[in-house]
């Protein structure tokens, strides 16, 4: 093939195929032949097209699934060896329950975080210098409902993310409408939340080993600046409730039901491995105890 898109910096594979089906006039089905991939899948999050996309873009398979899926979120506080394992398994469309895992990661059983998200300002910004908009693959990172680069509120689309890519829902951002969604959270602290998100997917993967440690001792750290002579759990987690409040808990499917040693955030200082939301769980918790 003569031409094929490349993606731009932070663009979702999904939004590459989809601008690719823009610009060479093909419905997303046809573009599996073009691909030359019979086991892939036309996901808009998590394409399997890495070796056809590598031959087409000149990019590794590799460079795709770091920078431009939602993996290195996804690979957030995993052990070292099972990141690399799942890393070899999505290149090789091997892994299993990628689905199911994916709707936990993402938290799409959450309606405004199953929804694509754009930000108004990137979207006329790119209109105006490359004469298309693409979806970023931070916009679609639970935790960020601010747009990094702007510091405004993202707008939720009515496209959910779920569907494999069709006729109906191959649009790029300057083909839709969306509103931003009230999180319960003011503006300034959902910024500080996106620099956590992207904070976390830069720490080396090694970080995660012994994370419980790091909580721990960043909660001593506090108890000490309150002249507390060991962990308060509970005082802990009521703080952390009161961080966030209620609302913006509830709103992202993680209210707690208790405030005792068996709440989550205390659970997964701990060292549990609570489910759905796993990454966005250490993420508010990092969060929480470092500021």
């Amino acid at each position: 093939m003569r031409y094929f898109p490349t993606p731009y910096p932070d663009e979702l594979l999904g939004s590459l195929l989809i601008r690719a089906c823009h610009h060479l006039g093909l419905p997303p089905a046809s573009l599996v032949k073009v691909l030359e991939d019979g086991s892939s899948d036309l996901s808009y999050l998590y394409p399997s097209f890495f070796q056809g996309l590598s031959r087409l873009t000149n990019l590794s398979p590799s460079e795709m699934l770091l920078d431009h899926t939602v993996f290195p979120y996804a690979a957030i506080a995993l052990p070292t060896k099972r990141r690399a394992l799942l890393e070899r398994e999505l290149l090789t469309a091997t892994a299993r329950g990628n689905s199911v895992r994916l709707r936990a990661t993402l938290g799409l059983h959450v309606k405004d975080m199953s929804r694509r998200r754009f930000c108004k300002k990137c979207r006329a910004e790119e209109c105006k210098e490359i004469g298309e908009s693409y979806w970023h693959r931070l916009h679609a990172l639970p935790g960020v409902f601010v747009c990094p680069k702007h510091g405004e509120p993202l707008c939720v689309s009515g496209i959910s993310v779920l569907p494999k890519l069709s006729n109906v829902n191959a649009k790029l951002p300057q083909e839709v409408e969306g509103t931003p969604v009230e999180w319960g959270l003011d503006v300034q602290t959902l910024q500080r939340l996106a620099a956590a998100v992207l904070e976390s997917i830069a720490l080396p993967a090694e970080t995660w080993n012994d994370v419980s440690d790091e909580y721990l001792r960043y909660a001593m750290e506090i108890d000490d600046r309150n002249r507390q002579c060991c962990w308060d759990v509970q005082q802990c987690v009521v703080d952390f409730t009161r961080f966030y409040g209620d609302r913006f808990l509830d709103k992202v499917g993680l209210h707690l039901s208790s405030v005792g040693s068996d709440a989550w955030p205390a659970r997964l200082a701990h060292g549990a491995r609570p489910s759905p939301l796993f990454q966005l769980r250490h993420i508010l918790l990092r969060l929480f105890l470092k500021f």
